[in-house]
């Protein structure tokens, strides 16, 4: 009896190892796609970043296969070869594009597959899917740590700012620390108000037209006088032109004319002619001078020396001054020897 119940129980133990085993080894092949057909699809990345084979391939967040394979072609080109079972190479296609992500901040490195455009057909075994860059993970992290390492730097200097600032070194302590800033502000303050009260009582003086500024602003009186002057002004622009439009036809006429003037300004000749005139009249009046001078010294003169005594009598009155302006008419009597005005 006792015989028999020790076979019993080992051949319990073996059959519940031997089903142990067989689940083990179902689990494990169904796991690795070893009981299922497949269709091997391959990527070729530059860097794969820690995956190795067994990882998982993911479509649709769905384990849909394992990495089986893992060659390097060239130091810039990694073949990696994807398992993945049949049943879900219906939802893949030839433009589909796989990257290396990652399960979590800690969790190893799988393939995420992602959905294509069913007008290029089904994947099909030895595809090349191309390849998008994914997260990475570890740079991320390694670009954390530097900005954590600047972050801490950072907060360095701003505790020594706040350091200086609490012990009253610097403009900005000295205003958070030191009254008379304040009171310099205040007063500063105080004198930009009174400066703009004063700005609004001007202007108030302005809008109630008191002043020269406030009845240019507020009275039409000073603008219609502007107008006129402005009209006038523009009167007596267009005389002067006018003027200037007639100096410019005598100068013209001066120029290119033929009369006597334009002859006198351009005629040489004339010009000649009326300087040897000039110098024989010049001539003719000094020798009139020379005979008068000779005449007054003859003997016949001293005839006349009764009247000659008249003359010097006349000339020992005193003279009468008068003012003579334009317009006015003067008489001259030769036998008085007098000169009178005609009102």
């Amino acid at each position: 009896m006792k015989n028999q119940r020790r076979a019993l129980r080992l051949g319990i133990f073996i059959a519940a190892a031997l089903i142990l085993f067989v689940v083990a080894v179902y689990l494990i092949g169904s796991q690795e796609n070893l009981f299922s057909s497949n269709t091997q699809i391959r990527a070729s990345f530059k860097d794969i970043r820690g995956l190795v084979v067994g990882n998982n391939v993911r479509f649709a967040g769905i384990n849909v296969g394992t990495v089986t394979d893992i060659r390097i072609v060239s130091d810039t080109s990694v073949v990696v070869t994807l398992s993945v079972r049949d049943r879900y190479t219906k939802y893949i296609y030839r433009n589909s594009t796989v990257q290396i992500g990652q399960e979590g901040l800690m969790g190893g490195k799988i393939v995420l597959i992602s959905s294509g455009d069913p007008k290029t057909g089904r994947v099909q075994n030895g595809d090349f899917l191309s390849v998008s860059e994914g997260l990475d993970i570890q740079g991320m992290i390694a670009q954390a740590q530097i900005m954590l390492e600047e972050a801490t730097g950072t907060i360095t200097n701003l505790r020594s700012v706040t350091a200086k600032i609490d012990s009253g070194n610097g403009d900005i302590a000295r205003m958070l620390n030191d009254d008379s800033l304040t009171s310099q502000l205040n007063i500063a303050s105080h004198s930009v108000n009174n400066s703009l009260h004063q700005v609004n009582q001007l202007i108030s003086k302005v809008n109630n037209g008191q002043g020269d500024l406030g009845k240019l602003v507020n009275e039409e009186k000073l603008t219609t006088e502007i107008n006129n002057i402005l009209f006038d002004l523009n009167s007596t622009v267009s005389t002067a032109d006018s003027v200037v439009y007639e100096l410019h036809k005598t100068t013209y006429a001066l120029n290119h004319g033929d009369g006597t003037l334009p002859r006198l300004i351009h005629d040489e000749q004339m010009a000649s002619n009326i300087d040897t005139a000039i110098t024989k009249v010049d001539e003719g009046i000094v020798e009139i001078t020379r005979a008068a001078e000779t005449v007054a010294n003859s003997w016949i003169f001293r005839l006349f020396s009764k009247n000659k005594k008249k003359d010097e009598e006349a000339k020992k009155q005193p003279v009468q001054q008068f003012s003579v302006s334009a317009g006015d008419t003067v008489i001259i009597d030769s036998t008085r020897s007098e000169v009178r005005k005609k009102y």
